[in-house]
């Protein structure tokens, strides 16, 4: 079970829950040891984001390109 930080002392219901279900998929047993979890995570998350994105305006360019469509 997920208990309160000693630094971070008023998760909601809804983070609560989010910490233990991270927790419980993870094998993480501390607050701080989940939230630096979700911290790389999210970094990681972005990059890959960032890496489809480009990917999608690549292919909508070469669709555009062979359909004859201008950008707007």
């Amino acid at each position: 079970m997920i208990k309160d930080s000693a630094y971070i002392r008023q998760f909601t219901p809804e983070q609560s829950k989010a910490l233990e279900t991270i927790a419980a998929e993870h094998k993480i047993n501390t607050a701080k040891n989940v939230l630096l979890f979700a911290l790389e995570q999210y970094r990681d998350n972005q990059n890959e984001i960032a890496r489809l994105k480009r990917f999608l305006d690549m292919k909508q360019k070469k669709i555009e390109k062979l359909t004859g469509e201008s950008p707007e």
